[in-house]
């Protein structure tokens, strides 16, 4: 009887372990209490806690100290004091469990006090309007302003978009459907309506990527090869692991709809990228370990490029009745030839080896890339991408590397150079970016510019790549952006059009505010802390248009 029972409490323990459908799940992940919290006045504190964390490591660290500053506050709190009267900071937890560890983040927005005093009652003013709540960004005109364009019709506002209309195909902004700084600009109203005075096209920032669409660092949730293909899943021939990651496409299905709805065209970032990919994607069975061959990534980059292409095109057609509709252009590969900078993170070239610039997966990458879109009939509107930063200082490379992917192909499959442009007043000189833009132009593909900010006050001689005080203005950074796009519209304009008819084809600043920026220490955006703080810059980067009129 005894041994009856046993039994039987031992499938039970397996029933529930391995769950009916026999998928495997993800450990439970440790969360922050809250996302975000507001701090009213200097001094006051609250404390977040980590939940789902037992037996974790836990480290605290805020993103600027003189805003607010955190300490450890039992075994799993974290205590948040306001250490100005205003401002925002970020406030990450790294959590390490084991071998995993996990970053999360909250984000703190500190006020002033409100003021207890009841105001003074004061005589109406004099029939005098009310001013608006809010005052649009083209009204807006700098104190020293640029000489005012001239007759031509693309030249007569000051929104980004009419500026440069004949002159670049796409002005694009990087957006958020839910980002993790608090910014939702697809779901505000007020945001979309900035945008398309000013772009017709966008990049997600974090939310297309890898880590997002497989789920995240903390473990895969795994569904059977039947479940897969019954979610639309392409499962190759070359597939051979026996369960399948369960990709979230909620966020993205929304994105596109957004898009189709406000008339914006968006570029897809990215499919393959050696950071922001969780590092048990690279394992054998999925799990944190020995890695996985070089035959079972073969698989796994195919499942992964073709489902996520598939799924997206599906999507466009069902909303709009065309494939190619919304995305015109993908990233496939996103920055290979500095696939060194995270030594420490799990990625392809474990798998693969350093395979220098004849990388067989990237190419492979592309193949499968350029495939999709000959099933979907839209080879020749979409364009697939190679996209990279610093290509100022490795321009040769970038140019060897596309031309192994293209070499025996049938067509150009790598169709585009995307030049990322996160760039300093000081880094790199206009004669340094010139020079690598005349390359790419040479080589018949169409060139992007497609993660643009231009940074004031950074520590990029003493490698910190932080903010360092040295005096540089706005004014200062009006100046060397008015230079810098001067430069790439000349260039566009001036180049060989028999060798590349299209040219540079697209601009993408890499963020919508300061405020909100990945550097926002180092202030690199056209705006401040809204869409209705232009700064001289913004009137810099329209001014610059006018060369296109110049003989």
């Amino acid at each position: 009887m005894k041994r009856c029972v046993a039994g039987v409490l031992a499938l039970a323990v397996c029933a529930t372990v391995i769950g009916g459908s026999g998928n495997i799940q993800a450990a439970a992940k440790p969360k922050l209490s809250k996302k975000s919290i507001v701090l009213k006045g200097k001094g006051t504190a609250k404390t977040l806690k980590v939940t789902k964390a037992s037996g974790a490591k836990i480290t605290w660290k805020s993103s600027n100290k003189k805003v607010a500053t955190v300490k450890k506050s039992g075994k799993y709190g974290g205590k948040v004091t306001a250490k100005a009267t205003k401002g925002k900071a970020v406030i990450r937890c790294q959590v390490k469990k084991g071998k995993k560890t996990v970053t999360l983040k909250c984000n703190v927005t500190v006020k002033k006090k409100e003021s207890t005093a009841k105001p003074k009652a004061s005589a109406p003013a004099a029939n005098v309007p009310s001013a608006p709540a809010t005052v649009p960004a083209a009204s807006l005109a700098p104190s020293t302003a640029p000489t005012a364009p001239g007759p031509t019709p693309d030249l007569t506002s000051n929104s980004i978009l009419k500026r440069y209309t004949g002159i670049f195909n796409y002005m694009g902004s990087s957006l958020n459907y839910n980002g993790w700084r608090g910014n939702q600009d697809l779901q505000d109203a007020k945001t979309l309506a900035f945008v398309k005075e000013h772009f017709n096209s966008f990049t997600l920032e974090d939310e297309m990527k890898p880590d997002t669409v497989l789920g995240g660092a903390w473990g895969a949730t795994l569904i059977s090869r039947d479940e897969a293909e019954a979610l639309g899943y392409v499962i190759p021939e070359s597939y051979t692991d026996s369960n399948v990651p369960r990709l979230n496409f909620e966020t993205l299905d929304k994105v596109l709809e957004v898009a189709h709805k406000n008339g914006l065209k968006m570029r897809a970032h990215t499919l393959m990228w050696h950071q922001q990919t969780p590092a048990w994607f690279f394992a054998g069975n999925y799990r944190n370990g020995k890695n996985a061959t070089p035959e079972v990534m073969d698989g796994r980059l195919e499942f992964y490029v073709r489902t996520v292409m598939k799924h997206m095109m599906d999507k466009e057609k069902a909303l709009t009745g065309v494939s190619g509709s919304i995305i015109y252009a993908w990233d496939v590969v996103n920055e290979y030839v500095h696939r060194d900078n995270q030594p420490s993170s799990k990625s392809w070239a474990d798998v693969y080896g350093d395979m220098g610039l004849a990388p067989s997966y990237v190419k492979k990458a592309f193949e499968l890339a350029y495939d999709m879109l000959k099933q979907y009939g839209v080879q020749d509107k979409v364009v697939l991408f190679n996209n990279d930063y610093d290509t100022y200082f490795c321009a040769d490379e970038i140019v060897a590397l596309v031309n192994f992917i293209n070499e025996g192909e049938e067509a150009k499959i790598c169709g585009g150079i995307g030049m990322q442009t996160h760039v300093d007043i000081g880094r790199p000189t206009l004669d340094e970016y010139g020079v690598a833009l005349d390359k790419f132009l040479a080589t018949g593909l169409e060139v992007q510019i497609t993660e643009m900010d231009v940074t004031i006050n950074y520590d990029f001689e003493g490698e910190t790549f932080q903010y360092k005080n040295k005096g540089q203005t706005n004014e200062d950074q009006a100046a060397f952006v008015g230079d810098l796009m001067r430069l790439i519209v000349k260039k566009h304009k001036d180049r060989n059009t028999v060798v590349n008819p299209k040219g540079v084809t697209g601009v993408t600043i890499w963020g919508l505010v300061d405020a909100m920026s990945w550097r926002k220490e180092m202030t690199p955006l056209l705006f401040g802390n809204s869409i209705n703080e232009p700064k001289p810059s913004f009137y810099a980067f329209l001014d610059a248009a006018k060369i296109w009129m110049q003989p």
